[in-house]
C-alpha cells in the first residue's frame, strides 16, 4: 500500500531511506559535482525556510519560468513544502501573459534562469502587490535592484534562518493536505482562451505509484537523463518518477549540452518529448548511413541506454531506429492526463 499522500511526505521518506546516495550530478567546468540525497535536503530545506520567512505559506504561487534544470526542480520542490503552489511557465508565455498574471494570483515570488524575465518584472513590480522578490537562478547580467537575488544567496540565507524554522517547516510541511494544489498549469485551448490546470499532491503521488508498478525494470540503479525546456506536465513530472524510484539524476538545459554531456553521463533511460526524439535522430542521422544509424545513435547517446520514456509515440522511423540501438521507446500517457480543468 502506498502510504505517501503529499510531496513533502515522498521526499522526505526517500531522503530517510537513501541519504547519502548520490541523486544528482551535474557539471562543473571540466569536472561533475555530485549532489547526496542529504545534499538535496539542506537545499530544498534552505530555500523552503528562506520562503518562509518572507511569509510565503500555504496556497500562495511563486512562478518558475526556465528550463527545466536542477534548482528549478528543487525550488518547485521547495514550495510544496510549504504547502504553496509552483505555477511553471515557458518565457514568452510568460511575458504575454504577466499583466493579467499580476491581476489574477496571489504571486509571493518567481524564479527565473533569463535576466530579461527579471528586469521586465522589475517595470511592473507595483503590478504585483503580493511579490516579494524575484530569485535568479544565474549570477550572470545580475543588476543592482535588490529586489532581485541570486538563487545561491537565497540558499546561503534560508540555511541561517533554517535552525530556527525547522519546528515551524516541519509541521508546516507534514499538514499540507493531500487535495491541495501543487502545481497549476496555463494551457491554451482551442477557443483561443487559456485553461487553468490544477493538479494535486495526492494526485501526482498516486500517479507515480501506478508508473512504478507499471515500469518496475526502472529502479534506484538507473542513470536518468534528460534535456526538458518547456513547461507541460510530462516535461515537469517526469523527473519526479526518478525521485520517486530512488534513481539517479543528470538533467541538460541546452541541445548543446544534452549531445555533450551525454557521452561522460552514459545513462541508462532518458526522458525526451516526441519532438525532442525526433530532433535527436535527425542529427545522429545527418552524418550517419541509414544501416549504421542504429550504433551511431547508441554511440551518441553514451553507449549504455536501455529505455527511452516519452510523453506520446514518435513516428514509426524514430522506433526503428532506437530499436536498432538496442534501446526501447516507452510512453507514458499518465503525466500528460494529470489535473482538472
Amino acid at each position: 500500500m502506498n502510504i505517501e499522500k503529499t510531496i513533502p511526505a515522498l521526499i522526505t521518506n526517500r531522503i530517510k531511506k537513501y541519504q547519502s546516495k548520490i541523486l544528482f550530478q551535474r557539471r562543473d567546468g571540466w569536472s561533475w559535482k555530485q549532489i547526496t540525497w542529504l545534499d538535496f535536503e539542506r537545499d530544498i530545506k534552505s530555500m523552503a525556510s528562506f520562503l518562509l520567512d518572507l511569509g510565503f505559506g500555504s496556497g500562495d504561487a511563486a512562478i518558475t519560468v526556465s528550463p527545466n534544470r536542477m534548482e528549478c526542480l528543487f525550488t518547485e520542490v521547495a514550495v510544496c513544502f510549504l504547502g504553496g503552489v509552483a505555477i511553471p511557465m515557458e518565457g514568452d508565455e510568460f511575458l504575454e501573459r504577466i499583466e493579467e498574471l499580476a491581476k489574477g494570483v496571489r504571486i509571493k515570488f518567481i524564479f527565473t534562469a533569463d535576466a530579461t524575465i527579471a528586469n521586465r518584472v522589475i517595470t511592473l513590480f507595483k503590478s504585483f502587490p503580493d511579490l516579494g522578490k524575484i530569485i535568479i537562478f544565474s549570477y550572470n547580467d545580475l543588476g543592482k535592484d535588490d529586489r532581485i537575488i541570486p538563487y545561491a544567496s537565497v540558499l546561503k540565507f534560508g540555511l541561517l534562518k533554517r535552525k530556527q524554522l525547522e519546528d515551524s517547516l516541519t509541521k508546516t510541511s507534514e499538514g499540507v493536505s493531500p487535495d491541495s494544489p501543487a502545481v497549476i498549469f496555463y494551457e491554451p485551448g482551442s477557443n483561443g482562451k487559456v485553461s487553468e490546470k490544477k493538479v494535486a499532491h495526492l494526485d501526482l503521488i498516486e500517479a507515480l505509484h501506478l508508473m512504478a508498478k507499471t515500469y518496475p525494470f526502472i529502479g534506484e540503479e538507473d542513470q536518468s537523463f534528460s534535456c526538458l525546456p518547456l513547461a507541460s506536465p510530462f516535461e515537469k513530472f517526469i523527473n519526479y518518477l526518478a525521485l520517486y524510484m530512488g534513481s539517479r539524476i543528470v538533467m541538460a538545459e541546452t541541445r548543446e549540452d544534452f549531445f555533450e554531456d551525454i557521452l561522460e553521463v552514459k545513462p541508462t533511460v532518458v526522458f525526451e518529448t516526441r519532438n525532442g526524439l525526433e530532433d535527436i535522430c535527425s542529427r545522429v542521422l545527418s552524418d550517419a548511413g541509414e544501416k549504421s544509424g542504429g550504433e551511431k545513435l547508441r554511440r551518441d547517446l553514451g553507449n549504455r541506454i536501455k529505455y527511452v520514456l516519452t510523453d506520446s509515440p514518435p513516428k514509426d522511423w524514430i522506433k526503428n531506429l532506437f530499436s536498432k540501438s538496442g534501446a526501447s521507446i516507452i510512453e507514458v500517457p499518465e503525466l500528460n492526463k494529470l489535473g482538472k480543468l
